[in-house]
């Protein structure tokens, strides 16, 4: 079916329905028309619309899709910005946070050769990272082994200028059978109002071939039960919109992995959360090292996708997480019900 759309508005959705019509097979004209009713519901984006599978589910479900949109009215409304500095400047972060921090930091402009050998240790790499970036930009993994690397990273350093060095994160061996290379990660949302605060839609996140795993770059990621630390799904690659079953190098299955150390991790949360109640919507992630979680950042915007993406709405029975926002939003109560008794937990 042809769609006959006037604005440019109209007309770019259209041409995004005729695409996504060859993607799914369903008529063009009815996913122009559902589109634009979601849309109304709460103002979703074409890229959001496709990756939760909007076209898949009913009404009901389609209103609950936490949409970027209603997370930046949310944020607008309860995030004091005068605080935002705890969460993006990551030296900072390392003192607010040093409880739960589990490595030494370093600002770029204290660093000598005699201080990278100090914090080396015996896997000889070091981390540098700039002050106020995310998504892992910027992020650089430095060998410092003998005197020719630490003279290369003292220029990487001082060309850098503003940042922050620390010591290399030790994981955890069971974090190691998925990728040795890099730092594996379980990434927690935080979510605080006047009505309350929690943790929710925690997801395991290991990159496929390179030394950073962060879900917008290398990456493959899956959901944890919030209870025990279980992971309930496959993975997926959200750049490329694939499924795994396991690790693609390492072959580690994801369904069924315990991530080690749950209870702690979910103790510390409990106690972390709290520092930044000002900020009212961070994305955490954490390490699990060989004596416990630690944190590796906050993130004061961010990315989402994961959380709601179409392939694991088993878990919550096809709902997406704007109820939790709705509650600050709207004043209505939040219940974890049996659709979120999996990925979401009340801390006060």
């Amino acid at each position: 079916m042809r769609i006959i759309a006037l604005t440019a508005a109209e007309r770019h959705i259209a041409s995004f329905a005729e695409q996504l019509s060859v993607k799914t097979g369903l008529d063009a004209g009815w996913l122009y028309r559902d589109i634009i009713k979601v849309k109304r519901m709460n103002r979703i984006s074409l890229d959001e619309y496709e990756w939760t599978g909007c076209y898949k589910l009913n009404d009901e479900q389609k209103k609950s899709i936490s949409t970027l949109w209603t997370r930046m009215d949310f944020r607008r409304t309860f995030t004091d910005r005068r605080y935002i500095g705890l969460l993006m400047n990551k030296y900072i972060f390392s003192k607010v946070f040093s409880d739960f921090y589990g490595r030494k930091c370093y600002q770029l402009q204290d660093v000598t050769p005699e201080l990278i050998k100090e914090i080396r240790g015996d896997i000889n790499k070091v981390v540098i990272k700039p002050n106020c970036k995310g998504q892992g930009e910027g992020v650089r993994v430095l060998s410092v082994k003998t005197d020719e690397e630490i003279a290369e990273a003292m220029k990487i350093i001082s060309e850098l200028g503003q940042g922050v060095i620390e010591e290399y994160i030790i994981q955890h061996d069971e974090f190691n059978r998925f990728n040795p290379a890099a730092v594996n990660i379980v990434r927690f949302y935080s979510l605080t109002s006047p009505y309350g605060s929690y943790i929710f839609a925690p997801v395991f996140t290991t990159s496929i071939n390179l030394e950073i795993s962060n879900g917008c770059q290398d990456a493959l990621t899956s959901v944890v039960d919030i209870r025990n630390g279980t992971v309930l799904t496959d993975a997926v690659d959200q750049l490329n919109i694939v499924d795994y079953k396991e690790h693609p190098v390492t072959k580690v299955p994801f369904k069924g992995f315990k991530i080690p150390y749950w209870d702690e991790t979910i103790e510390m949360m409990r106690k972390a959360v709290p520092l930044a109640s000002k900020i009212s919507n961070i994305g955490w992630d954490v390490a699990i090292t060989k004596n416990g979680p630690i944190i590796i950042e906050a993130n004061t915007i961010p990315g989402f996708n994961t959380a709601q993406y179409r392939g694991f709405y088993d878990v919550t029975d096809g709902y997406g997480y704007e109820e939790l926002f709705d509650e600050g939003r709207k004043g209505i109560p939040f219940k974890i019900d049996k659709r979120f008794e999996k990925v979401v937990l009340k801390l006060s």
